[in-house]
């Protein structure tokens, strides 16, 4: 292909790129944005790629593996520039046929430069925003799917329960009764639950401006779970599919935490007194 027909072949993806919506999920650890997610990916018209930005990932489309491609170097990945340009790349690239909406996961930490900095002290990473990353997501007008858990403390017990397994996210229902229950430390507890309150005030005040939806996860596995699909397709300009939206994901942790943590009654007096204590069963 000569650079004339290439050039026109670039052109013809980005205008159908620029007539195509784009979404981002945006949530923290265990907020319910993979369950959202998957759920999206599976309307027809509709594919929802995993964490784009996350140095590791292996499935495609990746930054890593187009750094690779592009004969970039990995710690290039840091580089607002890059990361610009490889969204671009993603949302330009064809889907397949028949898809009309782009989406993508992003987590609360990959908004910033120094993710693991954002993810311990929120208030400090929020100095570490790539801002053109954001000024990208006003540009495209990109719709935001912030999901969000009320129970902040179910949130910390299911990561840490995940961490503990392995097993962040399960397609076997039958394995995720086994090894469900954990030992909360009781050290740190307040700071993390801190840390969770903290990063999800940082991250409304970086998408506050942008189109955005919030999605409660109680809600969405709960009684109003259809209602939430169909404001969520609707929110792209698309129906629900006859069926509705599915996900091959299963609950890892129960529910109930009395369930879930050995030192239940420990956590209970621990979180006694203080705001937290409401997040307890």
């Amino acid at each position: 292909m000569n650079r004339r027909s290439l050039r026109i072949e670039r052109s013809q993806h980005r205008e159908l790129a620029q007539r195509r919506l784009v979404f981002v999920v945006f949530g923290g650890q265990r907020s319910g944005s993979t369950l959202v997610a998957s759920r999206l990916n599976s309307h027809p018209r509709i594919v929802c790629h995993e964490e784009v930005l996350l140095p590791a990932l292996d499935s495609e489309p990746s930054l890593r593996k187009w750094l690779i491609a592009n004969g970039h170097p990995p710690w290039l990945r840091v580089l607002p520039s890059i990361r610009e340009s490889f969204l671009d790349s993603v949302i330009e690239s064809d889907p397949g046929a028949g898809i009309d909406v782009v989406g993508m996961k992003v987590m609360y930490d990959q908004i910033s430069l120094w993710p693991k900095l954002s993810y311990l002290l929120p208030p400090v990473g929020r100095v570490w925003h790539d801002l053109r990353l954001l000024r990208w997501m006003r540009n495209n007008e990109v719709l935001v799917i912030h999901t969000l858990r009320r129970n902040h403390l179910k949130m910390l017990t299911s990561h840490t329960l995940a961490a503990r397994t392995g097993r962040f996210h399960s397609r076997d229902a039958s394995q995720t009764a086994a090894a469900s229950m954990i030992n909360l430390p009781l050290r740190g507890l307040i700071i993390r639950l801190q840390r969770i309150e903290s990063a999800e005030k940082v991250a409304r005040d970086a998408i506050r401006g942008l189109r955005s939806m919030e999605v409660w996860y109680e809600d969405y596995v709960g009684p109003q779970g259809q209602e939430i699909e169909a404001r969520l397709c609707a929110a792209v300009g698309q129906q629900v599919p006859a069926g509705g939206l599915t996900s091959p994901l299963a609950k890892v942790s129960s529910g109930n935490l009395r369930d879930t943590i050995t030192n239940y009654d420990d956590v209970a007096r621990h979180l006694s007194g203080t705001r937290f204590e409401r997040f307890l069963d």
